[in-house]
């Protein structure tokens, strides 16, 4: 994403542009990837350290030519002038080299901080939510009201990112957040001991981590992505995240499609059969389902 933004910015393509891992060797503490920061601090710095070398570029060669440097354009690897292109354009690479010559070694810092969101207190300068994505899900699942049995079909997850500067990466990110709200729903757990056990208690009640079921490609539902697109002005380009936002629907959506065909209301992770059980049990809904399935003229039961 970060070599998108600096392609854009300087009119490369991304073999021109190699990212390197950075540490504290090389750059600033940090406080690190996470929060769905990537695209839109690191972002925003490196848009920042672009632009810079953006303007540099432009005034050297507005100088050579005699125009105005609002006038130069780097794009798809040329370098030109809008009001006389024909006459004034060269390669973008000939443009690094000219203001090499005239400045010497060519580079760029960037920088992003969040605007001030909160008060004076302590930590209400950290503007932590400069900007807000907001998803919805929908879930389609068969369920089993003998055996607690749920079989989630489908998710389909609209999503605003604001601009979606990569649309396949966000499908991706969109996809994978949905699959992960999906095995938290259904299959993720982790059981301990209980306080009767004795100096056990606090541990994992199985021998080890592979016990912790997650879904596999046979498990996962149909994922079905909908990107929805806004600008918001304090992302690069106008893009917000895509990769924490989608996870946390799919949780309540499949409780809501269980409790639209079971009429239960599942409240605790995850909706395992015994779990499933336990709840129609409790409130006789599988006798109410089978009241009104019962009312349900034949040939629609078929």
């Amino acid at each position: 994403m970060l070599a998108y933004i600096v392609c854009e910015e300087l009119g490369l393509e991304l073999r021109d542009v190699r990212v390197v891992a950075a540490d504290t060797d090389l750059t600033p503490v940090d406080l690190g990837s996470y929060s769905s920061r990537e695209t839109f601090m690191v972002g925003n710095a490196c848009l920042d350290a672009a632009r810079k070398l953006r303007e540099l570029i432009a005034a050297t060669l507005a100088e050579d030519w005699g125009v105005a440097k609002r006038e130069i354009v780097l794009a798809n690897g040329v370098a030109c002038a809008t009001s006389d292109p024909a006459k004034h354009a060269m390669s973008v690479k000939d443009a690094f080299q000219r203001a090499e010559t005239r400045h010497g070694t060519l580079g760029s810092v960037g920088w992003y901080q969040s605007p001030k969101l909160g008060g004076d207190y302590r930590g209400g300068t950290i503007g932590a939510s400069p900007a807000y994505s907001f998803t919805a899900h929908v879930a389609e699942v068969d369920c089993d009201p003998e055996t607690g049995v749920v079989d989630v079909k489908h998710i389909w997850v609209a999503h605003d990112c604001g601009r979606a500067l990569n649309p396949v990466n966000v499908e991706g990110q969109m996809e994978g957040s949905a699959y992960m709200g999906a095995a938290e729903a259904m299959l993720e757990e982790q059981v301990y001991k209980p306080a009767t056990a004795g100096h056990g208690f606090g541990l994992h009640d199985g021998p080890s981590l592979l016990d912790y079921r997650m879904p596999t490609s046979l498990d996962t539902p149909e994922l079905h992505s909908i990107i929805i697109e806004s600008v918001d002005p304090e992302g690069p380009y106008g893009a917000k995240e895509a990769g924490e936002g989608p996870l946390h629907p799919s949780i309540p959506a499949i409780a809501n499609a269980i409790y639209d065909a079971l009429g239960i209301r599942c409240d605790r992770l995850p909706f395992s059969p015994p779990a499933v059980l336990r709840l129609l049990r409790a409130t006789d809904a599988r006798a109410q389902w089978r009241r009104a399935r019962a009312q349900i003229p034949a040939y629609v039961a078929k």
